[in-house]
């Protein structure tokens, strides 16, 4: 299933996200954004530190899309 998050309020941040997840798999990020003071910030998906900030809100992605 593809998505897109236009905002999402997360203990670490806001942020703006797309991607896809599958069925049974882990989300799969092909743009994400945070809100930071100056507007929306993209985050480099391929940086060890993108990945982990992906990885802290992941569960609460999860529970956005099935909610």
């Amino acid at each position: 299933m593809e998505f897109t998050i236009t905002r999402i309020q997360t203990p670490i941040g806001i942020f703006r996200l797309k991607g896809f997840m599958p069925v049974t798999a882990t989300i799969s990020f092909s743009h994400a954004e945070f809100m930071g003071s100056d507007g929306w910030v993209e985050i480099d998906l391929e940086s060890d530190g993108g990945r982990s900030i992906l990885s802290r809100i992941e569960a609460d992605v999860i529970l956005h899309l099935r909610g």
